[in-house]
């Protein structure tokens, strides 16, 4: 286990009546040496884990679920909201067989009204647009859970010292370390603990989306959840990075994701922030309004980040603003300024050297022709990958980008290179066809030009 201890930055004066806690940004982590945890056979003094979940219709997997972590915690704390399978008869069964304490809410549109909208064209012309948009989305006309936080705050926080937080069709890859991970963690005074997310991945299985989140908090009055969606534990004071134990994959398969109201953490945001006013929503979550709304409302999305930034320009939200401006610049891909869009992960770079931004410069580079930017780009990024980052895209993009840099050395002459990086894409990617066909002409040239 590698830690990466830092301190909580000062939260916003409140501006409006709704909570205004900040999540960690995590910034100039410090970092301790790889540390080999306990196996729950050899901690002496076990601390008490809760298992919390927020469930819908979660029933062909949170069985899953349980059999993966059951073994090594005390207590399943659950809130079902609109579900109508067997979820809490399996949750309840597979408590039994694990021998936890089970304990369930169940919430609806009937029982707690005052955290639902109406998921009508109506509801999202409620307050001011932002830049004269009318939103014309797919509508249910069924009542929308619209505060997650809310939910999860009526039922979580158990009997144990310390919550695990998970969704139903996540699995964790090493539970084994829950019992030692939490007893360090007591042991070193912190609250509440981060830890790598795998939440999206391509056709052939690599991670294509990875983060920090938050896994384990302390079972404390003052650690309580915050934000209407993307939603997560608020308060602590000593919260740690964990990089490398606690990995946990969303596997995507649970039945309830596919009853969800389309587009719903777009409608979430988009409703508050209308019935707010712009001004009065929090700077997170014009961040992730921009990235629900750049691919289908790019205007919207452009001026919800640049406000964003404008709002955070003295803070030490370092990371995130670099990801703000990340997003600006995929909005300018798309639009096919891709000049424009080279400058925007120009900025990203100079506000957080990570590895996210340089492999977008890189691509953004190739589009426009800038065949030396992109070398140099894909070069940056491989050397920024040691740092701590909390918006990754893992390795993915790395090798997705050796097939451009490999084409772009091509052009500059530079072909034995072109080749070698070539293989390596290969490799990667052993069933792509046209990078098979691109390391087939480089090969021919570079054999052309070495001669008999």
């Amino acid at each position: 286990m590698t830690e990466n201890v830092h301190e909580e930055p000062t939260h916003e004066e409140p501006t409006h009546e709704e909570p205004t806690h900040e999540a960690p940004t995590h910034e100039a982590p410090t970092h301790e040496a790889p540390i080999e945890l306990l196996r729950p056979e050899k901690v002496a003094s076990k601390p008490t884990i809760s298992l919390h979940l927020l469930v819908k219709n979660g029933g062909g997997v949170v069985g899953r679920l349980l059999d993966n972590v059951g073994p090594y915690i005390d207590e399943v704390s659950a809130v079902l909201n609109d579900t109508t399978d067997d979820t809490k008869q399996i949750l309840t069964e597979r408590s039994a067989r694990h021998g936890l304490l089970f304990s369930c809410r169940e919430v609806t549109a009937k029982s707690n009204p005052e955290h639902y909208i109406l998921d009508t064209e109506e509801s999202y012309r409620i307050g001011q647009s932002l830049v004269g948009e009318e939103y014309k989305g797919s509508f249910t006309e069924d009542m929308m859970l619209v505060d997650w936080s809310a939910v999860r705050n009526l039922s979580h926080r158990g009997h144990c010292d310390w919550t695990l937080f998970l969704d139903a069709d996540d699995v964790v890859a090493d539970p084994e370390c829950l019992p030692g991970l939490c007893a360090l963690l007591g042991e070193r005074g912190h609250d509440l603990a981060t830890s790598v997310y795998h939440y999206r991945r391509n056709l052939v299985g690599q991670v294509a989306g990875s983060a920090f989140r938050e896994r384990l908090f302390r079972n404390v009055p003052y650690i309580t959840w915050t934000e209407k969606i993307h939603e997560y534990p608020f308060g602590a004071t000593r919260p740690v990075h964990i990089d490398g134990n606690l990995i946990v994959t969303d596997m995507k398969d649970s039945q309830g994701a596919g009853l969800r109201i389309p587009d719903r953490n777009f409608k979430t945001l988009y409703y508050h922030a209308r019935r707010l006013g712009w001004e009065a929503t929090r700077p997170r979550n014009l961040l992730y309004l921009g990235m629900e709304a750049k691919g289908t409302m790019p205007a919207l999305a452009d001026r919800v980040l640049a406000l964003y930034l404008e709002r955070t320009h003295k803070s030490n939200r370092m990371e995130e603003r670099a990801w703000a401006m990340c997003m600006r610049g995929e909005i300018d891909e798309l639009a096919g300024r891709f000049s424009h869009a080279s400058n925007r992960y120009r900025e990203a770079l100079k506000e957080h050297p990570g590895a996210k931004a340089a492999y977008r410069l890189c691509r953004s580079a190739y589009k426009d022709g800038d065949w030396k930017t992109v070398v140099d780009a894909y070069d940056l990024g491989v050397s920024h990958e040691g740092r701590v980052q909390l918006y990754d895209d893992g390795s993915v993009y790395r090798d997705a980008s050796k097939i451009l840099v490999a084409e772009s050395l091509l052009r500059l002459g530079r072909n034995q290179e072109a080749l070698a990086l070539c293989k390596e894409a290969v490799v990667a990617f052993p069933q792509n066809e046209a990078l098979k066909r691109l390391h087939g002409r480089i090969s021919k040239i570079c054999s052309v030009k070495e001669g008999p």
